[in-house]
């Protein structure tokens, strides 16, 4: 990426943003929550996830949009893996990676495990299914172990993501104003 045409930002600035451009769009608050800590996870392990989430603002359908409805998929399919084994996932049509990123990393925590795109895909990749299956043990150490350097590293340094999407993520957010103080009181 060249640096001249990126920002870094706090993942806190990016699940607010994200946050309020849900609710404008007509989200509920606890939809618009789940969004914003898809698209902070997306961004933070993946990258993409901000410009895949202002392409969907941009159809004017965000709560019908995969990035409601594609973790709930994924979440009934857990429910199966549970009784089967395994399950899959078809999205028709394909959608972005960070719509479902987190929701597959709590599954791996919660002993399922997915075939499919990986930590190296970028979060707006079109993902058109995902297998699912059970998992003995833990998530190994070096999985928690990058997910957490990851987490450290967005904390401290920022998210690096492109200048002209994240303009549009403030420009989209806009409408909805939270004074400063009520968001220092949150952390």
């Amino acid at each position: 990426m060249d640096k001249s045409q990126t920002v870094f930002v706090a993942p806190r600035e990016v699940r607010d943003l994200v946050y309020r451009a849900s609710r404008i769009a007509g989200c509920d608050p606890g939809t618009a929550e789940q969004i914003a800590q898809s698209v902070e996870f997306g961004e933070i392990h993946h990258g993409g996830a901000i410009g895949a989430f202002c392409g969907s603002l941009a159809s004017g359908e965000l709560p019908v949009s995969p990035w409601v409805t594609a973790p709930d998929a994924l979440l009934a399919a857990e429910t199966a893996v549970r009784a089967a084994g395994s399950a899959s996932v078809t999205f028709e049509p394909a959608v972005p990676l960070a719509t479902i990123a987190a929701t597959l990393w709590q599954g791996r925590m919660r002993g399922v495990a997915n075939t499919g795109p990986d930590h190296r895909t970028r979060g707006d990749r079109a993902v058109s299914s995902v297998g699912l299956h059970r998992v003995d043990g833990e998530v190994s150490p070096p999985g928690r172990a990058r997910i957490a350097e990851a987490d450290e590293a967005a904390h401290r340094l920022g998210i690096e993501v492109d200048r002209d999407v994240f303009s549009r993520l403030e420009a989209d957010a806009a409408g909805f104003l939270v004074a400063e103080s009520v968001l220092d009181q949150i952390e």
